[in-house]
């Protein structure tokens, strides 16, 4: 039996990864990386961001960017998300379920010299039940090549924006219940 729980805690260990890693590349501009359940893609700053940071002057993050992204993201997110826009009706609620969303980041600078992270986070967990309801999730690899554009969904998508060097998250928005 010590046997067992030794080995137990033995692969638990291997298979949580401390930080992300690269895992692929599927294209010239964006990387895919995976830290333990959390999968993203990085796009680089000529990497398509349809509809998204205009006239921006882009910077293209770095595995160290995007840790640093993620932990404010886990202090601050519940915070930002106090009024739980549009998360009710059988909707997750983002903060209590962050691990389970794919994610996509861009790399801009803010108009005061910032380095900022826009993320758009969507859902990847989906269960028989969330199925039946109508909704699911983009089985191609398109989003690991441009950005995903869903309309409503409710809390099944969001985006925010991640300033590095202030360590704030701003505009916050979730997709409609529509």
């Amino acid at each position: 039996m010590r046997k067992i729980i030794i080995i137990l805690i033995l692969f638990l260990l291997v298979s949580c990864k401390p930080t992300f890693e690269t895992v692929e590349k599927p294209t010239d501009y964006s990387t895919v990386i995976e830290k333990g359940r959390v999968t993203g893609v990085i796009f680089s700053e000529n990497g398509i961001c349809f509809l998204c940071l205009g006239d921006k002057e882009r910077f293209t993050p770095t595995i160290d960017d995007i840790e640093k992204a993620e932990n404010i993201l886990k202090r601050n997110l519940q915070t930002i998300n106090n009024q739980l826009i549009n998360q009710v009706h059988n909707c997750p609620i983002i903060h209590k379920n962050l691990n389970s969303y794919r994610r996509q980041y861009f790399g801009y600078i803010g108009s005061d010299g910032s380095k900022i992270i826009y993320a758009t986070f969507n859902w990847d967990r989906y269960t028989l039940m969330d199925r039946i309801k109508g909704y699911h999730k983009d089985e191609s690899d398109n989003w690991k090549k441009e950005k995903e554009m869903v309309l409503d969904g409710c809390s099944y998508h969001w985006e925010i924006k991640i300033n590095l060097d202030v360590e704030e998250l701003f505009e916050l928005d979730i997709n409609g219940l529509g």
